[in-house]
């Protein structure tokens, strides 16, 4: 997506050059970096407070006087060793792309942790502008950096920036197009004798590969060897660096990436040292605030206080916008169809209705659920909450072979599970991703709370609603351990910068919610109405009728159902309420007790809780996973279910009387 922006002035005489450069924004997760990028290009990235939210490249162009230059919106990251995806992506854009300046991002707040990142970018030899952000927040925590010193060491422009209020960007893309920018005269970094001794020999054996891609080598970075030499000599490299590795380990006693950490964090902390001052300012209230929102007890209990909160809000207010949004729908756009297309051929009119059922569910989940949940987490993430509750639940999220940054998402989960799974774009591994979008998936959202309290609560009883509650805590929490321990692929852990508290900008939110909800629309809705076209095709043909009969062994014999809950079950794909509501037109009555045993209206509710997720959740998940992952989930919740409630329905019967 591309959008041409003026950002500095340019007379409409003048021609516009056509030879493009391509500038990357490199920095560390939460360092004003996306809201940079947004400022400049006029495409509406999210801008967040919470680590590791850019987790896509994000593309755009802007005009500078009279040349137009492509700008690219690396994933945030704390250095080039790509420990984790984020890291891997932005390593093969610079490496594989070879972008024609850097632009690093680096927080003043927290200067010697970023000019970690920002020496490494350096020895890559690229022409680099560091935009030194926040410098306003620098100074509300008493800190003044001398930006003129701070571009004397590096070797590079340093300019002061307020990305969120546009004060320094102009200055740094001019400088970023400027040809007299290079990459020349650089720092170098005064790595340990045995590292120096050791890149000087390589060299000399290796006279074509650059000093950077040699500290790879001796790191054993086999991607970046890779990525820069041919096979043959990539293989040779990487040998003989292990070699020389293995001797610099024995002396030092500790690999040699940590020597090479090591060096570099001595660097940067000895450059901020140079250039940044700290003075006493009145921020107790700050500090106090801080370790009430981290601490062990009174935090989790405040973190557990706010997620309730938001649950009530969100299923209370989304509940209330649902049920106008549906009336609205039925009364002045589905029903006036129906009446108009009562005499037209039955697979049209099945393929219309629900169709507009389709855009009706899509439209009740993404305005009432989607918009209060986004709202509230953009609150959240703009003061810097999120990163808080992240860092205090990170020990009970591990068992879950999960992070702390997990806990968003899985609490997403019980309002809606779109939004949920689109939030596993934060974590940082496939993996985790995987991991997480499962048991989201096996989550009740608010639909499936419907189905729970409107018939197992009003017609079986209220303690038998909360334990199937209790009964998919036990299924998650134990889906979730056997997955941590044998899903293959990378375990990482919780490495994030708290970020100062804020006061949340009202625009910023209101603006990020309607970009995360406008996703969903363009990303859902498609699937969503085909879907629904779909079903209703097999409704009015009686494929649905066939499909009774076919699984009657199983829906009846094995689960103790009516034969016509399974069409009801194949329904709350489109929807999960709509499973109860074609349960209620199947049935000819909303009075359950009528037609069904109150086990059988308790083994109905905890299949649909965690069979299959509906449309709207399959899109997101083929969206975000791929048709591989979604194929996986899907089957395997559909296996569960049905093995849950068979198992229900034989030890109920087994013992009698349970329910």
């Amino acid at each position: 997506m591309k959008l041409i922006k003026h950002c500095c002035p340019s007379s409409s005489n003048q021609p516009i050059d056509i030879r493009s450069k391509n500038i990357a924004f490199v920095g560390n997760p939460s360092v004003g970096k996306s809201a940079f990028f947004s400022r400049i290009t006029g495409i509406g990235v999210i801008v967040s407070n919470y680590p590791g939210t850019t987790v896509e490249i994000t593309q755009g162009s802007v005009q500078i006087g009279n040349r137009v230059v492509n700008v690219v919106d690396l994933p945030g990251i704390y250095s080039l060793g790509a420990a984790t995806e984020d890291e891997k992506v932005s390593k093969r854009y610079l490496l594989k792309e070879k972008p024609d300046v850097i632009v690093n991002v680096v927080d003043a707040t927290r200067l010697e942790r970023n000019l970690f990142l920002t020496l490494q970018v350096l020895e890559l030899g690229i022409p680099t502008v560091v935009a030194l952000n926040q410098v306003d927040a620098a100074r509300e925590m008493g800190i003044e950096i001398d930006s003129k010193k701070l571009s004397e060491l590096l070797g590079v422009p340093v300019i002061p920036t307020i990305a969120t209020k546009g004060i320094g960007l102009d200055e740094v893309m001019k400088k970023a197009v400027d040809p007299s920018l290079s990459s020349v005269g650089r720092i170098h970094v005064h790595y340990d004798n045995h590292i120096r001794y050791a890149v000087e020999d390589l060299g000399a054996k290796f006279p074509d590969v650059d000093e950077v891609t040699i500290l790879r080598a001796l790191e054993g970075d086999v991607e970046f060897i890779e990525l820069m030499c041919e096979k043959k000599v990539a293989e040779y490299l990487f040998n003989e660096a292990s070699t020389i590795a293995k001797k610099i380990e024995q002396v030092h006693g500790i690999p040699v990436s940590d020597t090479i950490a090591r060096d570099l964090y001595g660097e940067a902390g000895q450059i901020a040292r140079i250039v940044a001052s700290q003075h006493e300012v009145e921020s107790k209230l700050k500090c106090r605030i801080d370790s009430i929102l981290t601490s062990e007890y009174v935090g989790i209990f405040g973190l557990v206080m706010a997620l309730l909160l938001t649950f009530f809000v969100v299923f209370r207010g989304g509940g209330f916008l649902e049920e106008g949004i549906v009336y609205l729908f039925e009364t002045y756009l589905i029903e006036p169809v129906r009446l108009m297309m009562a005499d037209s051929n039955p697979v049209i009119r099945n393929v219309v209705i629900y169709s507009l059922i389709g855009i009706e569910a899509g439209f009740a989940i993404a305005i009432p659920y989607i918009g209060i949940f986004y709202i509230i987490l953009s609150l959240f993430e703009d003061s810097g909450y999120l990163s808080r509750a992240s860092y205090i639940v990170d020990h009970l999220t591990h068992y879950l072979g999960l992070h702390g940054r997990s806990v968003i998402p899985l609490v997403l989960g019980f309002g809606c599970s779109v939004p949920a799974i689109m939030a596993t774009r934060s974590l940082n591994t496939m993996r985790e991703r995987r991991i997480a979008s499962l048991l989201i998936s096996l989550i009740p959202c608010s639909a499936r709370t419907v189905i729970i309290l409107g018939l197992v609560g009003t017609f079986v009883g209220f303690w038998a609603a909360v334990s199937i509650y209790v009964l998919e805590t036990v299924i998650i929490l134990s889906v979730g351990w056997m997955l941590g321990r044998a899903l293959p692929g990378e375990h990482s852990g919780l490495i994030m910068e708290i970020s100062p508290l804020r006061k949340p900008d009202a625009v910023a939110t209101l603006k990020k919610t309607w970009i995360r909800i406008s996703e969903f629309i363009y990303v859902a809705f498609p699937l969503l109405i085909v879907g629904s076209a779909i079903l209703g095709a097999l409704e009015v043909t009686g494929v649905l009728d066939t499909f009774d009969d076919f699984v009657s062994p199983v829906s009846v014999g094995l689960l103790g159902l009516p034969a016509f809950a399974a069409t009801a079950l194949v329904f709350g794909i489109l929807r999960k309420e709509m499973a109860l509501e074609i349960l209620a037109v199947l049935a000819g009555t909303a009075n359950f007790l009528l037609i069904m045993t109150p086990l059988q209206m308790y083994v109905f509710a905890v299949i649909t809780t965690i069979y299959m997720p509906c449309v709207a959740t399959i899109a997101i998940l083929k969206h975000e996973l791929g048709s591989r992952d979604t194929v996986a989930i899907s089957t395997f919740t559909i296996v569960l279910a049905f093995t849950v409630g068979a198992i229900i329905n034989y030890v109920a019967k087994y013992w009698g009387g349970i329910i």
